[in-house]
């Protein structure tokens, strides 16, 4: 039987009290692949997401630690002037990262995100207007998810399969509705806080202290430091022969394929 939108807004909000989280890391982590869907830019629907409600949530803040991988993650792109440069940077060392995007920024500047998906990075979600989500309601948290993987699928016809709450403000009962869109949950475990400007050296030594095999590193795309740190940082996690794996690499697929 066909429901509303509406009416699966409401079905969700009475299950989500009762929600379950599921385990760590997902479990396909040993290669690298691409779990996007795709269909032509700017053309049909979203792809119906393969999850059902009820299903675990896919809740990460590291990856395996197994190897010397570890996952750059950019938050609350695109920003003209500042992710060109975090490209260029990522471009001469031939590395990958993870861009999780705000969706009225892309939708104001396409062209980035584009760049970045044909370099070979993932695009994930960071929702449409960056607000903190533990304090709004059941609809608004769908909307706001729904909306940014609409504003994906618009640049690059491609729909996230990850997605990461503003200020990692998310509460525990509030899962389920990211399975709803198919997107498992990612926070991280380097923080060098950069979004404080505590200045580019600062930034420098916090995540090269920090860093270990399985590392999920946070910065930001918005910020002249993080930018004026960059070639230092990646530079120096080379030297110590990490391998930058993108999210889905990293952890592969959050729900398995609809039956």
């Amino acid at each position: 039987m066909t429901i509303t939108r509406a009416e699966f807004i409401r079905k969700i909000g009475a299950a989500v009290a009762g929600v379950t989280l599921g385990g760590g890391v997902a479990s396909s982590m040993a290669q690298e692949m691409d779990v996007r869907r795709a269909i032509p830019v700017g053309e049909g629907p979203l792809p119906k997401p393969s999850t059902a409600a009820g299903q675990a949530v896919n809740w990460v803040n590291s990856g395996p630690g197994f190897g010397n991988r570890i996952a750059l993650t950019f938050d609350d792109g695109p920003s003209p002037g500042m992710t060109d440069k975090v490209l260029a940077e990522l471009r001469r060392r031939n590395l990958r990262c993870t861009f999780f995007v705000i969706g009225n920024k892309v939708d104001a500047c396409p062209r980035l995100v584009q760049q970045a998906v044909a370099e070979g990075h993932e695009i994930a979600n960071h929702t449409f207007t960056h607000p903190k989500l533990s304090a709004l309601s059941t609809e608004r948290v769908l909307t706001e998810l729904h909306k940014c993987q609409e504003a994906v699928h618009r640049a690059v016809s491609q729909v996230p399969v990850w997605f990461r709450p503003p200020y990692g403000a998310f509460r525990r009962n509030q899962g389920d509705l990211a399975v709803t869109e198919g997107l498992g949950v990612t926070f991280w475990n380097v923080d060098p806080q950069d979004w404080a400007l505590p200045g580019a050296q600062a930034i420098v030594n916090r995540i090269l202290s920090q860093t270990r095999p399985g590392s999920i590193v946070l910065l930001h795309d918005l910020k002249q430091q993080t930018v004026d740190a960059l070639p230092y940082v990646l530079d120096g996690l080379q030297a110590r022969n990490f391998e930058f794996i993108n999210i889905s690499g990293f952890l592969g697929q959050p729900y398995p394929a609809a039956a």
